[in-house]
């Protein structure tokens, strides 16, 4: 999984490949608790916080916040979610097969 933020003018991009148990609760909790299109500030500064931790901490709430472009903030919190409710299904799926 990979982020790209502007900060202090440059392009840097970001990238995870581990994702703990801890975090696919953290992001099925999201995906059940909220409503997108009635997102408070407080919640999406708790989303914010789920991406820093989700990419270790390789960068901060801020740099998140002023590095995202406008028009990529949802679709990217939406794919982070997605990608990692997608890497459980996708175990589960093998699971099955045995």
């Amino acid at each position: 999984m990979e982020i790209t933020l502007k900060i202090e003018g440059k392009d840097r991009t970001f990238t995870t490949d581990f994702i703990s148990a801890r975090m696919v609760r953290r992001t099925i909790e999201i995906a059940r608790e909220l409503n997108f299109e009635n997102i408070t500030p407080e919640e999406l500064d708790s989303l914010m916080d789920y991406i820093v931790v989700l990419f270790g901490g390789q960068f901060t709430r801020d740099e998140l916040y002023d590095g995202l472009p406008s028009q990529d903030l949802l679709p990217t919190i939406i794919g982070c979610i997605n990608e990692v409710v997608g890497q459980v299904a996708e175990a589960t799926r093998g699971e099955g097969k045995k």
